[in-house]
């Protein structure tokens, strides 16, 4: 479902109406009061002020994040050092956020996996989930040094050949800043990880 944080802006109400037209599943409200699932997506404007309870919020290393914002906010912050996951530019928002938000839905990626896993093989398929998975562990709280660096940039390869192009361009982010992953990182591997989690047990697969 998507959490559309703080009803009452502009950007809020015109991604409530993007949804609404989409047919997602969407509830509005503060961010004193969110409480998030498993499968949610939150949605925030952040050109606005982050109360307290947001920023907590923010610290969340499953639930991805997006920030709608004006352009000249993306330009000028380091949204990803805040925790947000992407950035979507509010003029731009009809063209970019269905795709962001397919980007950070655990079915999307499952359904990638399959569709991999009846092109490949099982065998081959699973083989580079397990890669992916104890690569993700091995890191997620990894200071930044040389051996990180040449594993940000595997991961970023492996990320997206398996169909997780947003978790790929973060890592990506990692090897060429020469930097240890930031809040929004360690947030798109832990929802990676949960993916990788529901991929167990699954008809075609089986990582183990």
């Amino acid at each position: 479902m998507i959490v559309l944080i703080d009803s009452i802006s502009d950007a809020i109400r015109e991604a409530a109406r993007l949804a609404g037209h989409r047919g997602w599943r969407f509830r509005r409200c503060a961010a004193s009061a969110v409480v998030v699932g498993d499968d949610d997506i939150l949605l925030h404007a952040a050109d606005e002020a982050d109360p307290a309870e947001l920023r907590a919020l923010l610290l969340d290393r499953v639930t991805p994040a997006l920030a709608i914002a004006s352009r000249e906010w993306i330009a000028a912050t380091d949204w990803s050092a805040r925790g947000y996951v992407a950035a979507i530019d509010l003029r731009r928002l009809g063209a970019d956020l269905p795709a962001a938000v397919a980007e950070w839905r655990h079915a999307e990626r499952l359904a990638t996996i399959e569709r991999l896993d009846a092109t490949f093989g099982t065998a081959a398929v699973t083989r580079l989930l397990q890669g992916l998975r104890c690569a993700l562990k091995a890191v997620l709280d990894a200071p930044y040094d040389a051996r990180l660096a040449a594993e940000a940039h595997r991961i970023a390869g492996l990320a997206g050949t398996l169909g997780f192009a947003a978790l790929g361009r973060h890592w990506l982010r990692v090897a060429e800043h020469r930097q240890a992953p930031d809040a929004a990182t360690r947030r798109a591997t832990a929802h990676a990880l949960a993916t990788l989690d529901r991929a167990e047990n699954r008809e075609a697969f089986t990582i183990s």
